[in-house]
């Protein structure tokens, strides 16, 4: 029997084991953990799991005793979107850009606010009561709340933190953000009755922000170790260590419910199809985070229209939509509320630090110059307009490492204006004239797929290649592919110098990111030595929120410069809402539903 490790399933495999055995399948790859490091949206695969032959029913953990509803609870809150992830409650194996499954039943090492419109780490909503930068600035030490209970009703204490720490947040995990850190730390340990230290190579500012719930991966959540202990032996697991702990990973994604600290409770789980929450009552943030229902139907519909017919149909009470709906929703009697900054559009090429590509053609992006005229030639008011105007669209932002709410961003990191002449003379000084010998004379190609982290990606793209098409003489067409598989050739070097159009996630702290593009060997984007000093000294930065901000704007500046990619700004996610839904505030940088305890129904 062959080695795997635990995988997402699908909703077919629940018919099939009243049948016989359990069928488990592998949900998205795209590449090997070890692959050069991406953003948060671009994961190493989860691996697979061989059958076991042993039954598995969706989880289903027997609920307690229903409260009496307060006077402004209603029975069930239903939301639908697009995709979810792989649906997996460990953070070790968790995977998607949009994680709203997996916020609805955890809690945070590091909790996060929203106070007078920016977002705030904060110590009175996250497992950490209190967090300090110690030994010179190599380590973060924790101490952990008291008072945070699991589902079980076991208190969550250090040595539940101590176990994710070393178990999940190591270079076999699934998630790159992930395995980005797990590079990073040379130490993982309890340092008394209550308190935790992770110790790193060199001083890393931003490990608050990623182990905390501003940021969208799961690097600081934390289940129950008892529980864990508690479950069988499943398959043994490739890649995965200490073996016996990896073998029980399987039997945690049937029942994980009794390991988790969040405010809902999972009560059934179909997969790619719904996931049924209940409130929990004992929930350490039960009053200042109230969630006004009880239950929660978390539904996965992947067709837009089907969305948009059950809200006017009033059968759900919030939908994830595009822009391409809104003046459908309205004009039917529905409501739009904006997410801000919730995901930016990416146009990035690998390897523009590289002179020539793998076949050693010369990569025209090497030349600073074209690299400018590119950004340059395109008119991002056509953008804008593609997605529906300012309300939706903003030509603002640094292509999510530098978000208007997040760190380091001032008003001189905003998108090129578009300058045709400019770009026209840029490409003539760096020995193109009109297009004369772009690329060899060969086609340029400009890489995307369609995806769910924004609509209309592929006529964005065939827009910006008309724009170089027009302004710069670029015999340039659109290649569609497919998510995974783009990612993987691109992390490998294959399409180096060629541009990807993409969208990802904007991010309140953009260190991680900055590391991973830019400051190591073998980055994701371009390794550069002068990127690499200011990152690592902001990262390094001991400091308040204002110096660090400072610091931070210092390493934007340098990366913006260099223009290695490059951003014509970001839209605002909209969502439809029901007609009792009477107010939501959700947070900026979220490229999922948050928030969700600032719903007001009547």
């Amino acid at each position: 029997m062959g080695k795997a490790a635990p995988i997402r399933l699908l909703s077919s495999w629940f018919l099939l084991s009243l049948l016989a055995a359990v069928l488990l399948i592998v949900a998205a790859a795209c590449g090997q953990t070890a692959a050069p490091p991406g953003d948060s949206g671009a994961a190493a695969p989860p691996p697979t799991v061989a059958d076991s032959g042993a039954s598995a029913p969706a989880a289903t953990p027997v609920p307690t005793a229903m409260p009496a509803m307060e006077p402004s609870d209603i029975e069930q809150f239903t939301v639908m979107v697009t995709t979810q992830g792989n649906e997996l409650f460990n953070s070790k194996y968790a995977q998607g850009e949009n994680n709203l499954w997996h916020r609805m039943a955890q809690v945070w090492l590091v909790g996060g606010s929203l106070k007078d419109g920016s977002l705030v780490l904060d110590p009175e909503t996250g497992i950490a009561s209190k967090w300090e930068i110690v030994d010179d600035g190599l380590s973060w030490e924790f101490t952990i709340r008291e008072g945070i209970f699991f589902h079980n009703g076991e208190e969550l204490d250090v040595d539940d933190v101590a176990f994710m720490a070393n178990w999940s947040i190591t270079e076999e995990s699934s998630g790159v953000s992930t395995v980005r850190i797990a590079r990073e730390i040379t130490n993982r340990e309890v340092t008394g009755p209550n308190t935790f230290k992770y110790s790193f190579k060199e001083p890393l500012a931003f490990f608050g922000a990623a182990a905390s719930e501003v940021d969208n991966t799961a690097i600081g959540t934390v289940i129950s170790v008892d529980y864990w202990q508690s479950l069988p032996l499943g398959q043994t697991i490739e890649n995965c260590t200490p073996t016996d702990v990896c073998q029980q990973a399987e039997a945690f994604e049937k029942n994980p419910d009794p390991g988790l600290p969040g405010p809902f409770r999972v009560v059934n789980h179909r997969y790619e199809e719904e996931i049924l929450y209940e409130r929990f009552e004992d929930y350490f943030l039960r009053e200042e985070r109230p969630y006004p229902f009880r239950q929660l139907a978390l539904r996965v519909v992947p067709e837009l229209s089907t969305r948009v017919a059950a809200l006017q149909a009033g059968e759900v009470d919030i939908i994830e939509a595009d822009n391409t709906v809104v003046n459908q929703i309205q004009d039917s009697g529905g409501r739009i509320v904006y997410a801000p900054e919730s995901v930016h559009i990416w146009i990035n090429a690998n390897g523009c630090d590289r002179e020539t590509d793998n076949d050693g053609l010369p990569i025209m992006c090497h030349d600073l110059r074209v690299r400018q005229a590119l950004d340059y030639a395109i008119d991002k008011t056509q953008i804008q307009a593609l997605y529906g105007g300012s309300e939706a669209f903003e030509i603002d932002g640094m292509h999510g490492i530098g978000s208007p709410s997040g760190l380091g961003f001032d008003s001189d990191l905003a998108p090129f204006p578009y300058d045709p002449d400019l770009a026209r003379q840029l490409m003539a000084e760096a020995g193109y004239p009109d297009g004369a010998g772009f690329n060899g004379g060969r086609t340029f190609p400009i890489h995307t797929w369609t995806g769910a982290g924004a609509p209309l990606t592929v006529e964005l793209s065939t827009l910006i290649c008309e724009n170089w098409k027009t302004e710069l003489g670029i015999d340039c067409e659109v290649n569609v592919g497919e998510e995974v598989s783009l990612k993987e050739v691109q992390y490998a070097g294959e399409i180096a110098g060629q541009y990807l159009v993409r969208t990802n996630e904007n991010t309140f702290d953009g260190g991680r990111r900055m590391l991973g593009r830019y400051a190591r060997e073998g980055a994701y984007i371009a390794y550069d030595t002068d990127i690499a000093a200011v990152v690592l000294a902001a990262g390094a930065l001991i400091g308040t929120q204002e110096e660090r901000h400072e610091a931070y704007h210092t390493a934007l500046k340098t990366i913006y410069d260099k223009h290695y990619d490059f951003t014509p700004g970001f839209l605002n996610q909209p969502y439809g809402v029901s007609d009792r839904v009477t107010g939501w505030e959700p947070w900026p940088l979220a490229p999922y539903m948050s928030a969700m305890w600032t719903v007001t129904v009547k």
